[in-house]
């Protein structure tokens, strides 16, 4: 049986299989604090057909598989990730979790 697709608004750490369609709709890259020339992660904000929001984030260790994948714009079925309490300073959401990419997308549109 095919798994159905979540919305934004019904993700929580409760849960750990989720799968979820979003376009992204902002992109930025975070430098490294003491070089500036190193990119640390890749930093998405991404909507659902029902127009709740969440930011998510690619780690420098997986950077790689994902940087030709991920632009502004971009529309995707993404699967195997984490999510972790959104409490830092700076919100882009208001969502309380924050996602992590983990392993791969499901399928790109």
């Amino acid at each position: 049986m095919a798994q159905s697709i979540n919305m934004i608004n019904d993700l929580t750490p409760i849960n750990e299989i989720w799968k979820i369609k979003v376009r992204i709709i902002l992109l930025w890259e975070v430098p490294n604090y003491n070089n500036p020339n190193v990119v640390d992660s890749i930093e998405l904000v991404l909507v659902d057909e029902k127009g709740s929001r969440i930011e998510a984030s690619i780690r420098k260790t997986i950077m790689q598989r994902f940087s030709n994948m991920v632009k502004e714009g971009w529309c995707s079925i993404i699967v195997n990730f984490g999510l972790i309490s959104n409490i830092g300073k700076h919100r882009v959401t208001n969502h309380s979790y924050k996602l992590n990419f983990f392993s791969r997308l499901l399928s790109e549109n």
